[in-house]
């Protein structure tokens, strides 16, 4: 008997699949035939032309009944919480509890358990080929956990209410966190469940995954996507580092001039990438309070103990720059101009990191 095969391939060894069910449909099996396997009339593949209808629903039927599930990211997010809270929730607590653990640990008190270890810096996150309609207001949470306590350590989180507006030429998640330095001995997990404001609430999901750094490589942009948009994460893994916590960007003379956008952005010395710790287009409005305290959005940058970090106020195209050398604790303060308009003074918080809880 020729098969297709034969006619198709010219002779050509070739795999096909016989399924077969019994007539209740409880079960179905499947194997593998390879060409000159005798397959009776009544198991006839279904492309054949004399099927007829009865067998075709048939068939039908059989291939419904053993087609793959594929789990939905709700399904998956469910296993994952699962495991966590069967692996950690008796140590740790509740799977949304987050990270109680400070940035400050050894700040004013050296002689704490802490050391200079390898952590993983996140520089931004990318919303990517949305096929939804531009601008997106997301709102929903990131972050990540480490092994040091399991626990959350957000990197961005709002509310329905309080969307962030992303376009096509700005697609950067306005980044909050992380509110300690993310410690980078075992693989750390990224959680993403963002969402887009529209009319109907139950019809907002954009992406809800999770992404497992394992290390390995010292710069990553990595990508989560589903039908409906990618996300981009880009982190790098840093040896041997404290943490910086800029504790506050204060305008201690003259005031932020009129109408200039501005920046507050730290260079770890690490990476030709900047993290932005305060980014505001109104210049008529800006996050100052009575004390002249910039309100930062992000405040914890992880420094490599051999490199030094810069911290940079931008105001429109002027900028004003400081360095500063990494500590195992304490505070180191500096100052510097804006655009001949007002005077900083920039002050950070050192400490080493905590490994175990």
């Amino acid at each position: 008997m020729e098969t297709d095969g034969q006619a198709a391939g010219g002779g050509e060894s070739e795999k096909r699949t016989r399924t077969e069910g019994n007539s209740d449909g409880e079960s179905a099996t499947t194997e593998e035939i390879s060409e000159g396997d005798e397959i009776t009339d009544d198991e006839q593949i279904t492309e054949l032309e004399d099927v007829t209808e009865e067998e075709r629903a048939r068939w039908a039927k059989i291939d419904r009944q053993i087609e793959w599930k594929v789990l939905s990211e709700e399904e998956e997010m469910d296993n994952y919480r699962q495991d966590w809270e069967f692996g950690y929730a008796h140590r740790f607590g509740s799977f949304d509890k987050e990270t109680e653990l400070s940035s400050m640990v050894s700040t004013y008190d050296t002689s704490v358990d802490a050391w200079a270890e390898t952590a993983l810096q996140v520089y931004s996150i990318k919303v990517e080929k949305a096929k939804l309609r531009w601008p997106l207001h997301v709102y929903g949470m990131v972050d990540i956990r480490d092994a040091v306590d399991h626990r959350r350590n957000i990197l961005f989180n709002r509310k329905r209410d309080n969307c962030q507006i992303i376009t096509k030429n700005d697609p950067y998640l306005l980044l909050t966190g992380p509110s300690r330095a993310i410690v980078f001995l075992d693989p750390a997990v990224f959680e993403i469940n963002l969402k887009v404001k529209g009319e109907s609430e139950d019809k907002e999901a954009l992406i809800h995954q999770t992404y497992w750094c394992n290390g390995g490589s010292r710069l990553g942009v990595m990508s989560c996507s589903n039908k409906r948009c990618k996300i981009n994460l880009s982190f790098m893994e840093l040896e041997e580092t404290v943490q910086a916590t800029i504790t506050s960007v204060q305008i201690i003379r003259g005031s932020w001039p009129r109408d200039y956008a501005g920046k507050v952005l730290c260079h770890d010395g690490s990476s030709h990438d900047e993290l932005v710790l305060l980014d505001f287009r109104d210049g008529r409005n800006p996050p100052v309070d009575q004390d002249g305290n910039l309100d930062l959005s992000r405040r914890v940058v992880s420094v490599n103990v051999h490199n030094n970090m810069t911290v940079s106020v931008d105001a429109s195209e002027s900028r004003c720059a400081v360095v500063f050398t990494p500590e195992p604790g304490g505070l180191t303060e500096s100052e510097c101009d804006v655009d001949g308009h007002c005077r900083v003074k920039i002050t950070v918080a050192w400490s080493l990191l905590v490994v175990l809880e």
